[in-house]
């Protein structure tokens, strides 16, 4: 397993056919609602919320990183989510989002989130590898491209 992926598991990852940034979000905090990482799923989604009003997470290339680092959070996780459409998520370079990865880390792991955020950024700014990555049709194809990364 690589370095982006180690957060990630095959259960926390999807396609997802949505219409706007709200179905997109709240269908990517989904695949985290059962996770034992997880002490207050309740809270971490209003965390996610309260984050996105504040400063919007689309990092521009059609990516969303929506993130928290809270209490209610025992281990880090993350969650990545195609969408088979694009939608408007308010990001600087103002492209539709495709994919969301979602990630909740405890409060004091500042320094593990930059690690984590540099290598996401990494796999993402690879134009072949971002582009695959939209267009994985399946949960297990989008798993098989980013578990070895």
């Amino acid at each position: 397993m690589g370095e982006f992926s180690k957060y990630l598991s095959r259960e926390r990852v999807t396609i997802l056919e949505v219409k706007n940034k709200r179905q997109a979000i709240d269908g990517t905090l989904e695949l985290l609602r059962e996770s034992p990482s997880l002490m207050d799923f309740s809270r971490v989604t209003a965390a996610v919320w309260q984050r996105e009003e504040v400063v919007p997470t689309g990092l521009g290339l059609g990516i969303g990183a929506p993130h928290v680092r809270i209490p209610s959070v025992r281990f880090p996780i993350a969650a990545m989510s195609v969408l088979r459409r694009g939608v408007d998520y308010g990001s600087l370079d103002a492209t539709p989002v495709r994919l969301i990865l979602m990630v909740a880390m405890p409060p004091d792991s500042e320094a593990e989130w930059l690690r984590y955020l540099a290598r996401a950024s990494a796999v993402f700014r690879d134009d072949a590898m971002r582009h695959k990555l939209f267009a994985a049709v399946t949960p297990d194809a989008l798993w098989d491209l980013i578990k070895e990364h």
